[in-house]
């Protein structure tokens, strides 16, 4: 009984129990809790369960995150962009260099393009070059082909045979040149595309640069859609020296940009250009090739060449897909962006290598 009321009242005593003393301590209501614990009721658990996210919490989270998305969207896009761009101005940059090392080899710029071999149409003021019969005009290799192997791509450069016809266009028979010339140029180049144009796809192997091969509005020969000039570097059979530019090499363009290419989408008849497209000057269908000059001004052609046939002005206006403006090569080697609103006469004095204008800033 005493061991009952110590547990009762929490208090020790010690009791005799016949002729042996003995001591007990009490058990304490701390030390009966410290060594039993009992079970909690179920409804415990319930008030101590994590609790869930609010509508309006989770709301607030959304609301943040998109506005993160919204910020950053276009600091990505932008620094994308940037990353296109320097590797399009990269691309001039090795055509550059090629065209100088093609320069110091031959100690003359390639042709831009070559037609009747070893003959310069124009030669006697004869105006008539640029109309003749299909079966007395041959079209040979244009500059971007030439150039090959100074753009590490020997290999591919021997696969053409340059006594042979090469194609103006693809997918149409009647442009087509000598069938090994026709497959070896049936390829894509990744030198020859900027990565901004979105025509630059697998499913096309076309180029996204030109030959300058003059300025200004009045043309040597064409019409309305194609036209030729012989007033720049890189033109019909053209042989230019350094000599020839006493514009200054710093002052003269010698390669640009452009978006507007032929694909089978936007033609009527399926046929597209490529990079190794020469000129045709057929009088049953002329067309420029690599080539255009500095008549209208940049990105001036309201057209979608995604969606609508650029073969109006593929000769005549160099663009990009670059806000603002293109890149130029120089032919000093160096690569210039222009802004699309330069003063329209200078833009067109710098496609002519001896006009003998002064060029004010750009």
């Amino acid at each position: 009984m005493m061991r009952n009321l110590c547990r009762i009242f929490n208090v020790c005593s010690v009791f005799d129990a016949g002729q042996n003393q003995q001591e007990t301590t009490c058990l304490t209501r701390t030390s009966i809790h410290a060594k039993v614990t009992p079970r909690a009721p179920a409804f415990a658990f319930a008030s101590s369960a994590r609790r869930g996210f609010t509508l309006i919490e989770l709301l607030v989270v959304i609301a943040i995150i998109a506005i993160l998305v919204a910020l950053l969207l276009p600091a990505v896009q932008q620094a994308r962009e940037a990353a296109r761009r320097s590797q399009c101005k990269n691309n001039l940059k090795q055509m550059g260099l090629a065209l100088h090392n093609y320069h110091d080899t031959h100690s003359v710029f390639c042709p831009g393009a070559i037609g009747i071999p070893g003959v310069a149409p124009w030669q006697g003021n004869n105006i008539s070059w640029c109309r003749k019969s299909p079966g007395s005009y041959a079209e040979y290799a244009p500059w971007t082909v030439l150039i090959l192997p100074y753009l590490e791509q020997a290999p591919l450069y021997n696969q053409f045979i340059f006594t042979e016809r090469f194609s103006v266009m693809w997918n149409r028979a009647v442009y087509h040149g000598h069938a090994t010339n026709h497959e070896a140029g049936n390829r894509r180049l990744s030198v020859y595309e900027c990565p901004s144009d979105a025509l630059a796809t697998a499913e096309h192997h076309l180029s996204n640069y030109r030959g300058v091969q003059g300025g200004g509005v009045n043309h040597d020969c064409g019409a309305t859609q194609y036209r030729f000039y012989r007033n720049g570097i890189l033109y019909v059979n053209s042989s230019t020296r350094f000599r020839d530019i006493p514009d200054g090499t710093s002052n003269t363009f010698l390669c640009g940009e452009t978006i507007y290419n032929t694909i089978p989408a936007t033609s009527s008849t399926g046929q597209s250009m490529g990079w190794a497209s020469t000129v045709s000057l057929r009088n049953d269908g002329r067309h420029s090739g690599n080539l255009t000059a500095t008549r209208d001004g940049i990105n001036s052609w309201d057209g979608n060449p995604e969606t609508s046939s650029a073969n109006v002005v593929t000769s005549q206006i160099f663009s990009s897909r670059h806000s603002g403006g293109c890149h130029f090569l120089m032919a000093d080697g160096s690569v210039q962006f222009f802004n699309e609103n330069m003063d329209i006469s200078t833009y067109r004095s710098l496609g002519i290598r001896d006009d003998g204008l002064p060029i004010g800033g750009w």
